[in-house]
């Protein structure tokens, strides 16, 4: 299975008492998967997986994988810092059923390239499940270069692809370009939500973007558009998307205005929750989310 189109990174929700709310979490899933996308990323940074425990994790992921009942192909974030967590949770993401993992590389330590071939080479010796890469510099420290992207790929059959969020669109078009000399089929996914109209006519596979978790219809509308050459309508809900990419710009951490969006669009009933440090948010960051929502007709 070949994975393409439209992957949220989803949001995990929490309830009163700080815990996840699998059952509102499912909800969110099933809204997000009648909406037409794609594939799930479960446990992305979105996600919040570097503030949750190891049990909570595995939790999550059982739950959730079960749910989706493989309406839709599931990613699964396994990335950490402990490589003994990053078994556990292949472990746990191989019994779940998921469809393959998405890795980060250690984050806080700076590691030298032949530290990242480990890390990866490691990991694809444990399992069989296809590795997507999870190339994003701005939290792990560093970027993953293109050369060793391509060592990993030409000596493991199991690295499939990448998650690029580079803020550089020419690293996209390198990439593909250099694995195309070498003749490896691997899949490539943009991550920011404005790079996924350029990605795709540099030959991507889709994106992962923080905006199709809580407006899939734009993404999933984007992507399809421009598969059946409908351009003129792919343009426009670019212009939607950068538009929507201002949410970025509200909280520093982004997973917090994305669950205000996903609360107003689908759980208006029930408040958006916060674990500590994040529950201290803005106070305009409610009232920002709604205007932009109604200025492109997703709340009334």
């Amino acid at each position: 299975m070949k994975l393409k189109g439209i992957i949220p990174p989803v949001v995990t929700l929490f309830d009163d008492n700080d815990q996840i709310d699998l059952e509102l979490n499912k909800r969110y899933l099933d809204h997000l998967i009648d909406s037409g996308i794609h594939g799930l990323l479960l446990l992305g940074s979105s996600g919040e997986f570097a503030c949750l425990t190891l049990s909570e994790r595995k939790s999550y992921v059982e739950s959730m994988t079960k749910h989706v009942n493989h309406r839709v192909p599931v990613l699964v974030g396994v990335g950490h810092t402990s490589m003994k967590d990053v078994f556990e949770m292949i472990t746990c993401a191989e019994e779940a059923g998921a469809d393959g993992l998405l890795i980060v590389n250690p984050y806080y330590w700076r590691l030298s390239e032949e530290q990242l071939y480990n890390y990866y080479a490691l990991i694809a010796e444990k399992t069989d499940l296809p590795i997507f890469l999870y190339n994003i510099p701005q939290y792990s420290g560093q970027l993953l270069s293109t050369e060793l992207m391509i060592k990993l790929a030409a000596d493991y059959e199991n690295i499939q692809g990448v998650k690029e969020t580079v803020s550089n669109i020419g690293h996209i078009g390198e990439v593909i370009r250099e694995m195309e000399k070498v003749g490896r089929d691997f899949t490539i996914f943009s991550a920011f939500d404005d790079h996924l109209l350029p990605a795709l006519m540099l030959g991507s596979a889709g994106s992962i973007n923080s905006c199709a978790s809580f407006a899939p219809e734009i993404s999933v509308g984007l992507y399809e558009a421009y598969q059946r050459h409908d351009y003129e309508q792919a343009e426009q809900l670019h212009k939607q998307l950068s538009y929507l990419m201002e949410f970025y710009e509200y909280c520093p951490t982004n997973f917090t205005s994305i669950k205000e969006a996903v609360h107003q669009r689908w759980f208006s009933s029930v408040q958006a929750n916060h674990r500590a440090p994040f529950n201290a948010i803005p106070t305009n960051l409610k009232g920002k989310m709604t205007k932009l929502l109604m200025d492109i007709n997703l709340l009334k």
